[in-house]
């Protein structure tokens, strides 16, 4: 390890041995190609979770590009398989994460929402594996559809060895249905609270007559109204997928995934928290300092399209190529202000305004993975490069009415008349260009213990204007290192330990108007996993540490600008995570966190928004007594949050949500569903992310959603 972080020429040279001992595997599998039928030992252990029924899964490469069961993965990850995105009819992303160990969901507008794990924000993305940012600053705009997704991976800690920039919070990778050889079509026709209408749509099959060229299409619509005062929401989501087998050994995949979000009355900021005196401010669950008039559109395209090689020495190669557009344009009123306690009236200042963005996202990638034997032994060993291109462009217009308004009551704010807007301004113009090289490999000096060692080299540059102010960064070269050991005690359980580098550009700005420096830092964890129960149920402990250097703490606003600083911060904790069948009848999926404590360098709590303890139980059992009925369970547990307004202290209260279903399978092609979110109707802040501002809003009472499902 001394070797790794030593100087940059010695790093270098690491890597460029790892890709030459690769070569030579490569090269001799291409001189010996035999006809390949690509039916290799990994088929089983990729099969997508729409197939095995189950809420967990074999194996996953999220963290290194090598196939690796959960318990061989030498770092906490959890998975949201398809059946438990069904069973709870689970449609955006912004619910499925609820249901993973340690994420927490920070909503705190009606259409921005930010994500943390282990006390730090989440802003490493992935789509099969590879880099796909929701966003500059990992905030996602409108609600992302999960129709087109067979599971959701999360795997916790830093993961720089394949994303170049190694968060220490966590790396969510969505995987996508893909096309089957046989015929399989669903239909789901769903209804529920404040008209909330669902149409899903699910169709695959060859497309020939071998069988060897594959389709798949998937499509939703959704309408819904909403608790919230004047808000509603309408989305489209449209995905196709082609593969096609162009040799025994070779398989191209192109498809294109759309979405389309519309929402009309959305908030922009949130209720004022507090009376004029510091008072709490007590509303209606269905408040809302929203117009009628506001409205934000969300328009999401994502190309792709693979390439893949398989030698028959258990080698393959594998390109993937991926272009990104996301356009938005959204009409707001932000207000800020209080309202007198007596009286009910104030003064506010009032920022109407038309905001609106567009970015695009290059990305490319090739790597060859695949066996080598050493010293007797069998390993295995990746290589690979991933280069990203991204760009952001901002643009407002100021409505002619910004300034204070004085309102006689609360209601008032709502019934803001629509002002007449000035000329569209460019706010922001800059791009950013990636290059990452990694290599990983998975040694087994002894039947007992793997070790898995590997690095990135990260090369970034960032450049032009945001805002007036000039946004420039570069590195070259920048090493992360990677390493990792799992030690089997005996068939059921094994030890692990991990340790990664952390590196991060940032684009969070300070006062100055610039880029913080990068987020620098070290990612310890250490555990025990298992596998129960004929490894139908896996279970895992895990103790954690993160030093940080940089990291990007919200002190302030200025306008509608979040202003940050850099701090030093160490977080550390533990967490539990199970997951799978305890028996042929009862699925679980569960999980605990203890953030112990997010501290910076003068030993203060930081992030007191973010909970120092979560929990998460989720069930489903099938009657044995009532044939084809299933009735499951999902509860979700925090304790208490705390933010400071200037010199008062906000609480939110610990808080608990059980959300119910029940499945009834009426014959082979037909099921009714019926789901029941927050049964007990508790009323609770939808997040303190951003309430140090004064401002919040409530998250959804009790609702339900039945449904009607078709599939053949």
């Amino acid at each position: 390890m001394q070797y790794l972080l030593g100087d940059k020429l010695a790093r270098q040279k690491v890597l460029i041995a790892a890709v030459m001992a690769a070569l030579p595997q490569i090269a001799f599998a291409e001189d010996t190609l035999t006809e390949v039928v690509v039916t290799s030992s990994n088929v089983e252990s990729e099969q997508p979770s729409e197939k095995t029924k189950s809420y967990t899964v074999k194996s996953t490469a999220t963290a290194t590009r090598l196939n690796t069961t959960l318990r061989d993965t030498p770092q906490s990850i959890s998975v949201i398989t398809r059946q438990q995105l069904d069973d709870f009819r689970i449609l955006s992303v912004n619910d499925a994460l609820s249901y993973a160990t340690g994420i927490k969901v920070e909503q705190f507008e009606t259409d921005r929402t930010e994500y943390t794990a282990r006390g730090l924000n989440i802003t490493n993305f992935q789509i099969d594996g590879l880099n796909s940012p929701i966003s500059f600053s990992g905030t996602n705009y409108g609600d992302l559809d999960v129709a087109v997704y067979d599971r959701i991976e999360v795997l916790r800690g830093a993961n720089g060895l394949l994303v170049g920039t190694g968060n220490p919070s966590a790396t969510i990778n969505f995987v996508r249905k893909r096309p089957t050889k046989d015929f399989q079509a669903k239909v789901d026709l769903s209804a529920g609270s404040w008209d909330n209408r669902r149409l899903d749509a699910d169709v695959s099959s060859a497309l020939n007559a071998d069988g060897s060229v594959r389709g798949r299409l998937v499509a939703a619509y959704q309408d819904r109204n909403s608790y919230l005062d004047r808000y509603s929401t309408e989305r489209n989501v449209v995905y196709g997928v082609i593969e096609a087998d162009l040799t025994d050994s070779t398989n191209l995949a192109i498809g294109h995934t759309y979405q389309k979000n519309d929402s009309s009355g959305n908030n922009f900021g949130s209720l004022p928290l507090l009376y004029t005196d510091g008072s709490k401010r007590h509303y209606k669950v269905s408040d809302s300092t929203a117009t009628d008039w506001a409205y934000m559109k969300v328009d999401t395209n994502v190309s792709f399209a693979e390439l893949t090689h398989y030698f028959n020495n258990d080698w393959k190669v594998k390109g993937q190529l991926t272009h990104k557009e996301t356009a938005s344009e959204g009409r707001y009123n932000y207000v800020d202000g209080n309202e007198d306690r007596t009286t009910g009236l104030g003064t506010f200042t009032s920022y109407p305004y038309i905001y609106s963005f567009a970015t695009k996202d290059h990305v490319a990638d090739v790597y060859a993975s695949g066996p080598f034997e050493l010293a007797g032994r069998k390993h295995e060993l990746v290589v690979g490069a991933t280069w990203n291109k991204s760009y952001m462009k901002e643009f407002s217009r100021t409505g002619s009415t910004l300034g204070n308004i004085f309102i006689s009551s609360f209601d008032a704010l709502g019934d803001f008349p629509l002002p007449t807007f000035g000329p569209k301004s460019k706010s922001s113009d800059y791009q950013s260009t990636t290059t990452n090289i990694y290599t990983a490999a998975k040694l087994n000096p002894t039947d007992a213990l793997k070790v898995t060692v590997g690095g990135s080299l990260l090369s970034y540059e960032l450049d032009g204007v945001a805002y007036g102010t000039p946004q420039e960064a570069k590195e070259n070269s920048k090493f992360t290192p990677y390493a990792g050991a799992v030690y089997d005690l005996n068939d059921i359980h094994s030890l692990y330990a991990s340790y990664t580098g952390i590196y991060r550009p940032q684009v969070e700005t300070g006062f100055s108007g610039k880029p913080l420096a990068p987020l620098k830092g070290k990612n310890y964890e250490a555990g025990v996993k298992s596998e129960w129960l004929n490894k139908k149920l896996n279970s895992s402990f895990a103790l954690f540490k993160t030093e940080q250097e940089n990291q990007a703490q919200a002190i302030g606003t200025s306008g509608t600008r979040t202003i940050y600083e850099g701090i030093q911060a160490t977080s550390k904790g533990y967490e539990f995570d199970v997951s799978g069948a305890v028996t042929d009848r009862l699925n679980i999926n569960a999980g605990y966190t203890r953030l112990m404590s997010v501290k910076d360098d003068q030993d203060q709590n930081v992030n007191p928004f973010v909970p120092r303890h979560l929990a998460h139980l989720t069930t489903v059992y099938n009657v044995p007594f009532i044939q084809n009925l299933k009735v499951g369970a999902s509860l979700n547990w925090q304790n208490d949050t705390h933010v400071d307004i200037g010199t008062v202290r906000y609480v939110q209260d610990s808080y608990a949500t059980l959300n119910l279903m029940a499945n009834y399978k009426i014959d082979d092609h037909w099921n009714a569903t019926v789901n029941l979110y927050n049964v007990t109707d508790e009323k609770y802040l939808s997040s303190l992310r951003y309430a140090f501002a004064g401002q919040a809003f409530y998250a959804a009472p009790i609702n339900g959603l039945a449904t009607l499902t078709w599939k053949y």
